[in-house]
């Protein structure tokens, strides 16, 4: 792992040690199913029991530099650790008393989680607080289904709870541990941004308004490379509304060398005379600031969640 702000390595827990433990993970998953808990509580009991894998002897630090004020109110979210977690956590006389009196949402308040970035504290307590809308997933999301969910300032994160992939890498790239945080972490991305947001918003409204049209739908399912950008820049892609846009119009020019498809989306979009204008400047040396000024205007008044 790297550093404690946001970055680790794709692989926590190598595939290894994750059959050897298949067994254990298969019995602890079965027992927390049975709690019928809340998404967060979940999600917090289900990043317990892998980080325990990874570190068993120091997983949790104390020292949080998340900075949160504990008010009374927040002092009754989330429930109590010790009085809720399952026993076949096994867990030690090291860890009862770590957790002793210490509530699910009071672990991302006032504790690290070893190595693990400081977003992820920040996701879960604003996910508990009911600031940012977080939807718990038990499969991987198709780009259409993450694109819904971004129009509506939504993300999701993916627990595995298949017996049959828990103890294997998602995608043949993470493991579950790692999966889920990598989604915790693009959700610290998308609500961070605060300042951009409605732009970006603006963008996902669109993108989602053409996504089914006949002519866009033949290229996508023809093109496998546009597919791929189309969809990174649709669905997994968090950043200035700019970028996103440029990122799409680049798309589009490796496969329009007319630029008539490009036309095309622009009308689609019902663009003004001086908004296509400045989409045509797009990544050429004669776009300027007044351009940057007139599309992201055009991306921020195209959103309703926060108009």
């Amino acid at each position: 792992m790297k550093s404690r702000s946001g970055s680790y390595k794709k692989i926590l827990i190598d595939p290894q040690t994750l059959k050897a433990q298949g067994a254990y993970l298969r019995d602890n998953l079965f027992s927390l199913n049975k709690l019928h808990l809340s998404p967060q509580d979940f999600t917090t009991l289900y990043i317990i029991l892998f980080l325990r894998i990874k570190h068993p002897k120091n997983w949790i630090q104390r020292n949080s530099k998340v900075e949160n004020s504990e008010s009374d109110k927040n002092k009754l979210i989330g429930i109590k650790i010790l009085n809720n977690m399952p026993e076949t956590f096994c867990l030690n006389e090291w860890e009862k008393e770590k957790l002793n009196g210490l509530s699910t949402y009071s672990l991302y308040t006032g504790f690290n989680l070893k190595a693990i970035p400081l977003s992820i504290n920040k996701t879960m307590i604003n996910w508990y607080q009911g600031n940012w809308s977080i939807e718990k997933l038990e499969h991987i999301p198709s780009p259409r289904e993450l694109l819904r969910l971004q129009v509506k300032n939504s993300r999701c994160i993916t627990v595995i709870t298949n017996p049959n992939e828990i103890d294997s890498l998602v995608l043949n790239s993470r493991d579950p541990l790692s999966f889920v945080l990598h989604d915790l972490m693009h959700a610290d991305q998308f609500f961070s941004q605060t300042e951009s947001q409605k732009g970006q918003l603006g963008f996902y409204q669109l993108i989602n308004s053409i996504y089914d049209y006949p002519e866009l739908r033949i290229i996508l399912k023809n093109n496998e490379v546009f597919k791929n950008e189309f969809e990174y820049v649709a669905a997994d892609m968090n950043a200035y509304v700019i970028h996103l846009f440029k990122c799409l119009k680049s798309a589009i020019a490796r496969i329009d060398s007319d630029g008539s498809f490009f036309i095309k989306v622009l009308s689609w979009w019902k663009m003004s005379d001086s908004e296509q204008n400045s989409a045509h400047k797009l990544n050429t040396p004669d776009f300027n600031l007044v351009d940057e000024i007139i599309l992201k205007e055009f991306f921020e008044k195209n959103q309703e969640v926060l108009s």
